[in-house]
Formats: C-alpha cells, structure tokens, sequence
C-alpha cells in the first residue's frame, strides 16, 4: 500500500515525464508454475483473474486484481501462482525517457498500488483488455493513449481523457458490425456526440477519418475470406459491400492489386 505523497509523486512524474510503450500482453499463467526471467523493460502488471506472488530480485508482492504491480528493467523476475484458477494479467511495457532530471525516478523502481478498483480504471483495463485480444494493427496507436490513461488513473489522476472511451465505443461497433450498413451517424450517436466532434477527435486518437477506418477494417477482413477461398462476390457482402465491383476497385486501391489475385494466391 503506497501513501497519499507517494501517488502524487507518481502523478508528477508519469504526467511530465515522457516513455515510450514498447508492448502491452495479455498472458496466463497455470497453478503450480515457477516462472523466471531478466527483465528488459518497466512494466505494469494488472491482474484480471487468480493470484500470484510476484518477486523482483529480493522484493515480494502478492498480485490480485485489486493491486497493480510495476516492475523495473533488469531484475530477475519470478512468479509462485497461489490460486486454484490460471493467473490471468495485462502486462504494459515501456522504457521511461533518459537521462532525466527529475527529483524522483520512480519508473525505475519496483512498487504497488493496492486499492485499484476506480470505476474509471476497471473500465479502461476492460476496454485495453478487449482491443488487445481483437489484435488488429489499427489499434495500436489506441492502445498505446487507453494504456497511458490507465497508468494515470491507476494513481488515481482525476483528468482522465474520457473521450477515448467513448471513441471505443464506435470502434467496437465498427468490429462488431462491420459488415453492416454503417453511417457516420450511427458512430457518432454510440459515443455519445455530434457527427463533426466525433470526426475531429477520432482522427486525432487514429489520424484517420472514421469511414476510412471502416473501409481499411472491411477490407483487412476481406483478405482472410478470400484466402480461405471465398469468392469474391460473396466475400464483398460478407464484408459490407452489395456491389463487387466497387468493392474490387477499393480493395485494388488499397492493396495494389486485385481481389481475384488475392484469391489465387
């Protein structure tokens, strides 16, 4: 359990202090498993499910979903699981910025906050979480400003960017729905604003407009149908689009080549 001076601290520091997020995984982790390794990163260890005891060279902590470990580079780190279930968690890796001048260097250090359970941080974790098992490349970028959130409301920083949840939610309608007749409206009015604020920020959470986003989604899908040898008709409705032909134009546009060949291959 860590003071009222030690999270302001925290806050300073993570809000000034510039770090570059090198990963974020999702592992699990069976009972009865020893598990050793060097670090090579800071991290940040979220538990979702079971419990483990976590060590960082000679320091010990007991891992649960209401305690968020952070871990140092170069420490031998162990896990001991206690629980009877698998030890679920959400890693967040990154390299803090060097040198720094600050008067504390807590991105360097092994520590954990116990208490996490702020509605706004279950409810970040939830969302990384989810977007790291859709494993899609175009939630990169997003998964990098949600985990930057959920480091700072994990001290519990009250200034958090809430519109990038509610972003969330129009891209989780997009993943869901892809293949439906989706309008900018219907994107907009899921997170909960009008269509010119919604088009603003999600081009500066993606730097891409959200029917652009849309299209990319519908055809990085496509691929994977017509390489398990759908054809291309059926492959451009089950993507969204009820006429092949401009279908086959976009996905040339964007790939360079045509549907049919993709399908060959």
């Amino acid at each position: 359990m860590k003071d009222t001076k030690f999270l302001l601290d925290c806050q300073r520091e993570y809000s000034s202090r510039k770090y570059l997020i090198t990963g974020i995984s999702l592992q699990e982790k069976e009972k009865g498993k020893h598990i050793s390794y060097d670090t090579t990163h800071s991290a940040f260890i979220y538990t979702l499910e079971g419990e483990a005891e976590i060590y960082f060279n000679d320091k010990s902590f007991t891992a649960t979903p209401n305690v968020v470990v952070h871990g140092a580079k170069n420490q031998k780190i162990s896990f001991d699981i206690r629980s009877n279930e698998p030890f679920v968690h959400l890693n967040i890796y990154y390299d803090p910025e060097m040198p720094w001048h600050g008067y504390s260097d807590i991105m360097n250090s092994v520590y954990e906050i116990s208490n996490f359970r702020q509605e706004v941080s279950i409810e970040l974790l939830s969302k990384l979480k989810a977007s790291v098992e859709r494993s899609s490349f175009d939630d990169q970028v997003h998964n990098n400003m949600i985990a930057q959130q959920l480091i700072l409301s994990s001290f519990g920083y009250s200034m958090i960017n809430k519109e990038i949840l509610q972003i969330e939610k129009a891209v989780e309608l997009m993943e869901k729905s892809y293949n439906k007749n989706l309008r900018l409206e219907d994107l907009a009015d899921i997170a909960g604003m009008n269509k010119a604020h919604f088009s603003y920020t999600f081009n500066k959470i993606y730097h891409i407009r959200p029917i652009d986003y849309l299209i990319r989604l519908r055809l990085r899908k496509a691929v994977n149908l017509l390489l398990s040898g759908m054809s291309v008709t059926e492959t451009a409705i089950n993507v969204g689009y009820r006429d092949p032909l401009y279908f086959s134009r976009l996905y040339k546009k964007y790939f360079g080549i045509p549907p049919s060949q993709t399908l060959k291959k």
